[in-house]
Order: structure tokens, then sequence, then C-alpha cells
């Protein structure tokens, strides 16, 4: 495909398309197949990858497609609309997503725009999902009903999280005032199928939570033949171009990261010197990928002796040393809490993650008292590079509970993709710039 020399705005082969009706029907294509594809399903906008997965994918069939298209019709194509549009296309159309994205879940916060559900299945799992769908707004659901399975008539409570809680003959009755439904994990099959059967016609949606937890969908793959159906779950892998990826984004990132936030640098290492003369760097040994030591680097949030007195606190606290942390901390100093706030003290680790000893986006790194604590699930999170940013960091920060907070650890680590990454490394923005939880 070759630029046309003789200054005629046409493609130059059979179609004699001018370039001027060319474009906007390929623009027109682009778009109509993105909503065609289900890019703007109201199931994956908010929260997820999978909206930006199918962008970059429909983005790439529709050129494929015209690229095809120019060959059996001898059409020659400008070089630069593959060069240039669909690159650009992609990124232009991933940032509006993004912006649409970020204004959705801003009203979501507010109580708008959300899906009013009744979550079905035994208590324990219900008040669960219930928990959860109000501290992820972004997923877009607003609980407003609740049918508990399996327990006494005679024990069942009237309201569960605030929620009334009806009977599943009663529940079958007021389907009309919810936009969905809600079936947890334990939910028994039969019951499943019935009140799957009970929506048929109905505009309420029904919504499953994965009984395998945590698994998220490019691991998964369905296979669906007459009589039986299987759900493939890969084996997570930790080896491979993907991680050769993320390390050539971690060097590059970290590169520019150093660069672009030189002038910060140094107004920070002014502040902390003028402050109380200490040491502007803190050191602290952590424990990495593997469980091998390593050495983070972090501006000084704290008092020069800070660390002498965290026994003492974490004793006062209750002994728990993993996620340890405590609001208004008394070791902090005032240009501390400020940094701490937006997040500035964890800039130096960008030379961290220069060395090879974290990741952009990965786990929480920790110290050796808090490895001591871990279950043994948890020490599938040293499988990882630890990172400066992670789903802890986008999903709540230190207002998480420690079991929560290893579970998305976790979560990461098994299912970590490249789009997912970014996804990471766009929303941690948005969280430094409106703190909340940093302490």
């Amino acid at each position: 495909m070759t630029l046309a020399s003789t200054g005629e705005d046409a493609l130059v082969g059979l179609t004699g398309v001018p370039y001027t009706i060319a474009a906007p029907t390929l623009g027109l294509i682009w778009l109509v197949s993105l909503a065609a594809g289900g890019s703007r399903n109201a199931w994956i906008t908010g929260a997820g990858v999978e909206e930006y997965r199918r962008v970059i994918r429909i983005s790439l069939y529709v050129f494929g497609g015209v690229a095809i298209f120019s060959y059996i019709l001898k059409a020659q194509f400008a070089r630069s609309l593959f060069i240039l549009l669909l690159p650009l296309g992609i990124l232009l159309l991933l940032l509006e997503r993004w912006s649409a994205r970020a204004w959705l879940n801003h009203a979501r916060v507010r109580g708008k725009y959300l899906t009013t559900c009744a979550v079905v299945g035994p208590e324990d799992q219900v008040a669960r999902v219930i928990t959860d769908l109000r501290h992820h707004v972004d997923a877009g659901f607003s609980p407003r009903g609740a049918c508990l399975i399996g327990g006494s008539a005679k024990e069942t409570p009237s309201e569960l999280r605030g929620v009334p809680v009806h009977s599943a003959d009663d529940l079958l009755g007021v389907f009309d005032k919810f936009e969905a439904v809600v079936a947890t994990e334990g939910l028994p099959g039969s019951y499943l199928r019935a009140l799957a059967w009970n929506l048929e016609g109905s505009p309420t949606s029904l919504v499953v939570t994965p009984r395998v937890m945590d698994i998220v969908g490019p691991r998964m793959h369905y296979t669906d033949t007459p009589g039986v159906s299987l759900m493939h779950v890969e084996i997570p892998q930790f080896t491979g171009w993907k991680y050769a990826l993320k390390r050539a984004f971690d060097i590059i990132f970290s590169i520019l990261a150093l660069i672009v936030l030189s002038p910060v640098f140094l107004v920070a290492a002014i502040l902390i010197k003028r402050e109380d003369h200490g040491p502007v760097i803190f050191r602290q040994e952590r424990v990495g990928r593997f469980g091998e030591p390593f050495t983070i680097h972090k501006f000084r949030s704290m008092s020069i002796n800070a660390e002498s007195k965290i026994q003492k606190l974490i004793d006062d606290a209750g002994g728990q040393a993993l996620f340890f942390k405590i609001d208004h901390d008394p070791r902090m100093t005032k240009i501390g809490a400020t940094m701490r706030k937006y997040s500035i003290d964890e800039l130096p680790q960008f030379w961290t993650v220069l060395k090879g000893d974290m990741s952009v986006v990965g786990p929480r790194p920790q110290m050796a008292r808090e490895v001591a604590e871990y279950l043994p699930a948890y020490k599938r999170r040293l499988l990882a590079k630890p990172g400066i940013t992670g789903l802890w960091q986008v999903c709540g920060r230190s207002d998480l509970s420690p079991e929560e907070g290893m579970r998305l650890d976790l979560r990461y680590v098994e299912n970590w993709s490249p789009i997912t990454d970014l996804t990471i490394v766009a929303k941690t923005v948005t969280t430094v710039l409106k703190p909340s939880g940093a302490y």
C-alpha cells in the first residue's frame, strides 16, 4: 500500500473512492463495529479491563478487514492511514472511555446510575456480596433487597446489612422492583435454574458471582457441548514474554518518572531537611520476589527514631504486624503527613524499580515481620515483584482490612496482564489526586 503520487484525493485502484469519502466511511464502520462488538455493554463499563480489551480488539479487526479489503480490490491506501490513524485512534478511544468511566464512577459515588438489585443466596454469602457491592460502587449495583436460602425460617432476620430480607416466595412477586438479581456462591443449581426460568420475559437481569473466586476472564475458557458445559481455568504462569514486557515497561516508565518528577524530588528533599535536619531518604529492608530481601527507598516521612517505636505501637494496636498502619501516627512529621496523603513519599521507589527489585505495579512490599504472619496461601504473593502501586492502592489503600488487602494482592498475582497494569496506573493517578485512606 503506497501513497498516490498524482496529487489526486482518491484511492488508486479499482474503487476510485476519494479519501474525503473513505475516511468518514472508515470512521462510521469503526464506531458501528465498536457498538456491535459490545464495547459499550452496560455490564463492562465502569469497572474492569474488558471494555478496554474490546476497544483494542475490535479496532484491530476493523483495520485488519480494511487491509484485506484493499488487497482484494487492489486499492492503495496511504500508509499513514495505518501508521498514524490506528494507534492514535485507539489511544483517543481509550482516553475517551477512561474519561467517561471516571465521570460515571464519580456519579455512582453520589448514588446515581446504579442498578438496583436483590441478592440471593446463603446468609453469609449474601452479607459478603452486599458489603462488596457497597464498597465497590464502580461495579454499578445498589443492593435493595435480599433473599436468604438454606436457613431456618424462624431465624431469618427482617434486615441484613440494612437491606430488607424477602422470603423465596415473596421475592418472586417483587422482581419488578429490581433491575437485577445477584445469585451468590452456595446457591443450589436447581434453585438457580428455577430463578432463571422465573425471570424469563421480565426486564430483570440475572447476575451470578463466580464459584471459582478471584479468577478473572482471561484465565477462563468455556467448552459447551450437547449435554455438558465445562470451564477451563488456565494455570497461572510467572515467566515468559508477558513478564519480559512488564520489565521493559518498568524500565521505561521509571526512567521517565525520575526525569519528569525531578523538580518534585528537589522540593521534597529541601522541605524534609529543613524540618528536622535528618536524612532525606529512608531505607528499609523488605521482602521481595521469592522471599529475597531488598532495600526499599522512600522519602522519610517519620521522625528519625521512628523504627525504635514501631513494636510498641504494634503491641498497643493488638499485636498484628500484617498490614499494620494507624491513623494519625505519632511518629509522622508535618511534611511527612502531606507527602503520605499524596503518596509523594513513594516516588524514590522508581529508583528501586529501575534496579529491578520492584515493579511499577505489584503486591504491596512488606517487611519480614509481616511475612512471618503469612498463612500458607498468602505466600503466593511472593511469586511476583512488589510494586509501587497495585490493586490495594486503588481499592481503598489503608482503609482495607488485612484480609481484603491480601485477597486483592493474590488476585493481582494470579491474574496479571499488561492491560491490567495500565488500568491500575491510570486509576492510581485518580486515587492520588483525590486521596482517601492514605495515612
